[in-house]
């Protein structure tokens, strides 16, 4: 029944509609900010939209928006902002992350000029998994008058518990001075049915300032992008935090890191180098031939994934259902397909 369910429609879907509004509290404690607004959306990219929507227009209120409004943001950002920066009219000031691919605050701070509306900061960017030190990047621009936003579509359900567990993880939530809105993902490691995304603000009255009106009387402001809404976004999401409660998403996050660090020596065992020290649960290995090893992985059934960015790397996500008897298992395998690929390399 919940598939059938419009979140846009709040006259005859009334109890979807107030399973969100629960769900959107849940998130808010989750993140330090109980006092603060939001809505769910389609996912990552829409809350990113309309982040940088609110703050640009932030910025017009403020009398401050320029004909050539900028965005500071890493080298490693998610490509959704490529799409957004050209649908909003921003332009991004690209800082280089540092050698463990990390935004350096300093250099946020540097770049930020007369025409920077927004600074973005990751909490677990999609390549690498690698969280921005963001509660180092809210003090060096304080004062700024820019908004910052956290993209923790990855990160957002795996940093809070990890920290419980004592995981040394950049703070990143609204407790970090400075941080006007975050985007986080229940659909990625909060469990819930695809899509299922949210975009959170500091302020109560923030998520009002992407507003239009619809036609209607009864149903008169939308205030996301899409007008018609899954409602098992939300009841997906409520039921998965009902089920397991913070004690069970800690369980799983400890298991995640466990079957994690057993990949990683396992590869280091086999003489693998890793591209970074992994924060979260993406492992990123460097290795010659690697779109052709993720090829033949694939026809074998073990997919992984390369990156176009950065060259000679296999990246290896560990979720709920990768267990350390399935690193057992393809560890082996990935050495066969490596010597394959090498036997195939020579005969060229």
């Amino acid at each position: 029944a919940a598939a059938h369910t419009n979140l846009g429609d709040v006259r005859i879907f009334r109890g979807t509609k107030r399973i969100e509004r629960k769900v959107v509290r849940l998130l808010l404690d989750l993140l330090g900010n109980p006092g603060g607004s939001g809505n769910l959306v389609s996912g990552g990219t829409e809350a990113n939209l309309i982040a940088m929507l609110v703050a640009r227009e932030s910025a017009r209120a403020r009398g401050q928006l320029t004909d050539r409004p900028e965005v500071v943001v890493s080298s490693t950002v998610h490509f959704s902002f490529t799409k957004i920066f050209g649908l909003l009219g921003l332009t991004p000031v690209v800082v280089p992350v540092d050698d463990a691919l990390r935004l350096p605050p300093a250099e946020v701070a540097r770049h930020i000029g007369e025409h920077t509306v927004a600074v973005v900061a990751t909490a677990g960017s999609s390549e690498f998994g690698v969280v921005d030190a963001v509660d180092e990047i809210g003090p060096a621009i304080s004062g700024r008058d820019v908004h910052l936003h956290v993209d923790a579509a990855t990160g957002g359900f795996i940093i809070p518990f990890a920290r419980e567990l004592g995981r040394e993880l950049p703070q990143f939530d609204f407790t970090v001075d400075g941080v006007d809105s975050i985007t986080i993902d229940p659909h990625k490691y909060g469990l819930a049915n695809v899509p299922a995304g949210a975009v959170l603000f500091k302020g109560a009255q923030d998520a009002g300032r992407f507003a239009f009106d619809s036609f209607f009387v009864d149903t008169p402001v939308h205030n996301t992008l899409l007008g018609t809404r899954p409602g098992s976004a939300a009841i997906s999401t409520y039921a998965v935090h009902e089920h397991l409660g913070r004690e069970g998403f800690t369980a799983i996050t400890r298991t995640n890191f466990e079957v994690t660090e057993h990949l990683v020596a396992g590869l280091r065992a086999a003489g693998h180098e890793l591209a970074v020290e992994p924060q979260l649960n993406i492992v990123v290995v460097t290795m010659e031939h690697a779109v052709r090893i993720s090829q033949l992985l694939e026809s074998w059934g073990w997919i992984v994934s390369t990156s176009k960015r950065f060259g000679e790397t296999l990246r290896l996500v560990v979720t709920r259902h990768v267990t350390a008897k399935m690193v057992d298992e393809f560890l082996p395998v990935l050495e066969r397909a490596r010597a394959h690929v090498a036997s195939e390399a020579a005969l060229r």
